[in-house]
């Protein structure tokens, strides 16, 4: 039955690449990017060995950040692969005791587990210069794999109850996105912190030798350094560790396995909502519906969270350099990044597009309400991302132009987005899927047509640009509110001439936007 499960497993992962043609060119060119990277990192450590400072010290942060990585981002942010996910075999009646161990090691045969391992291995080539601490690199290497997987697994299992839960979904996204926002001042602090890592780097690699995180990773460096018996402390700590994580995994593996899945709920309604406070019309319909899926479709969070992500990082890139002139460009950034979320509206809707289709609702109408509710949620931010940093570093010279440029980005990329999202449709996440998914095949089209539009809308802005520019490096309060006078005649003209023209594509298009979004593409 081991045997049997491995080859299903196997068997799955081939035929996964047949899916799609481009998912296939997509994981060739993405594994042979990581192959390339992990082979220049170990022959970087293998000529450098000699002279790598600290060496049992990184070698243990490393394994420490493997381990800490697979325990946080597959378990509570992307998952791991699910296609033989315990649950599924509720029906088959399998002994437990063969179905546990068979999914454990199932859980090995993944391309990330194959990079880990072979990234881990290139690592312990520092070592090269002792055959006995190389030795013990190679096998700290595989066993801190080992862990890192295993650990992925039982947490993956610890919290399918909690990932059924959409806030549970949309707080992990959150994080995520901050993350993947917050990575440059990140790796700015640890480049920072890299100039006095002797004051840091033991005391930390210590207190990581001694946790499951760092227990194997910290066995070469003790050898190296004659310290037998922390050697042995850790070997000892590193096998009690992934013992009884591999009988808790067992354990929960074969509990899920006679457990089914957990149900969501649906949510319960109270009053109208957005309904309630606009007309009742069907362009205030429209909006309505569309101001939900705002406030509760974590898909369109990436828009909201850019709102105050945007002044913390360049607040602390300026921080840094001393150049806080980033911060002036908040309000465009804000506004051209809120008025694009709406680009892919009619992708978002799936099967909810349905209720457009089959109700008539005017092509205009459909237009008009999208760009209203994006209007709303992002009016008070663009204002004040225009407005505050010029008050608050006592430039008032500048506050017409920066609330000029800043409303026309605003209009300019509603005003696109009404067109786009009626002309072009893409693959995106389903509804109720990780809002970081990329469906299979879609990746070339989706970059192409978001780059069009952004593309596009900046054209678009140059008019506006021009005397802001000029303005800016004059100082010149009338050329803002030149600025402001062009922004507001260029925006509100291209919202309006988006709307009629985006809702004459939508009423064109309506059957073949139904069946695009029907089949996410």
């Amino acid at each position: 039955m081991v045997a049997h499960v491995l080859s299903l497993k196997l068997r799955l992962l081939a035929n996964g690449f047949k899916r799609s043609i481009g998912q296939l060119i997509g994981v060739i060119i993405g594994g042979l990017y990581a192959l390339g990277m992990i082979t220049m990192l170990t022959l970087a450590v293998w000529f450098a060995a000699d002279e790598i400072p600290f060496q049992g010290e990184i070698f243990t942060l490393i394994g420490s950040a493997v381990v800490l990585g697979w325990a946080i981002i597959p378990p509570l942010l992307t998952g791991v692969d699910l296609t033989l996910e315990p649950s599924r075999f509720v029906q088959f009646g399998i002994p437990e005791k063969t179905l546990g161990p068979a999914l454990v090691l199932a859980g090995f045969i993944s391309i990330p587990a194959v990079l880990t391992v072979l990234g881990l291995l290139g690592a312990s080539l520092m070592w090269r210069s002792d055959a006995g601490a190389l030795m013990l690199g190679l096998l700290a290497a595989m066993a801190t794999a080992v862990m890192a997987i295993l650990l992925c697994q039982y947490l993956v299992i610890m919290a399918t109850a909690l990932r059924a839960k959409r806030r549970f979904r949309e707080l992990t996204f959150a994080l995520l996105f901050l993350l993947l926002v917050g990575l440059g001042p990140i790796m700015a602090s640890v480049f920072s912190a890299a100039e006095s890592m002797g004051e840091w780097i033991h005391p930390l690699s210590t207190v990581l030798g001694y946790t499951p995180l760092g227990a194997f990773a910290a066995v070469p460096g003790a050898y190296a350094s004659a310290l037998y018996g922390q050697m042995a402390i850790h070997l000892v700590l590193g096998a009690a560790y992934l013992g009884g994580l591999y009988v808790l995994l067992a354990r929960a593996t074969a509990k899920a396995a006679i457990t089914p899945p957990p149900q969501q709920r649906a949510a319960t309604a109270k009053g109208l909502g957005f309904f309630k406070l606009l007309p009742a019309t069907p362009t205030g319909a429209v909006a309505a519906r569309a101001l939900t899926y705002w406030f509760k479709d974590p898909r369109y969070a990436v828009g909201v969270l850019i709102v105050p992500v945007l002044p913390l990082l360049f607040w602390f890139t300026g921080s840094q350099s001393g150049n806080y002139t980033m911060m002036y460009l908040m309000g465009p950034l804000i506004g051209i990044l809120l008025g694009f979320s709406i680009s892919a509206d009619i992708s978002y809707d799936n099967t909810a597009f349905a209720l457009h289709a089959l109700t008539g609702i005017s092509g205009r109408a459909d237009r008009a309400g999208r760009a209203l509710s994006c209007f709303l949620i992002g009016i008070i931010p663009v204002l004040a991302a225009a407005i505050l940093p010029g008050l608050v570093a006592g430039e008032l010279w500048r506050i017409p132009g920066d609330l000029g440029l800043s409303l026309a980005a605003l209009f300019v990329a509603l005003g696109v987005s009404s067109v786009s999202s009626a002309r072009y449709t893409y693959a995106v996440p389903l509804p109720g899927d990780n809002p970081m998914k990329t469906p299979p095949g879609s990746g070339m089209r989706m970059a192409l047509t978001q780059l069009g539009i952004m593309l596009t809308m900046g054209l678009l802005l140059i008019p506006v640009l021009i005397p802001y520019a000029i303005g800016w490096f004059q100082h010149s309060q009338v050329l803002g509110f030149i600025t402001l006078g062009a922004g507001l005649v260029l925006g509100i003209g291209l919202v309006f001439a988006g709307i009629a023209l985006g809702g004459k594509w939508y009423e064109k298009r309506t059957p073949e936007l139904m069946q695009s979004v029907m089949l996410n593409k």
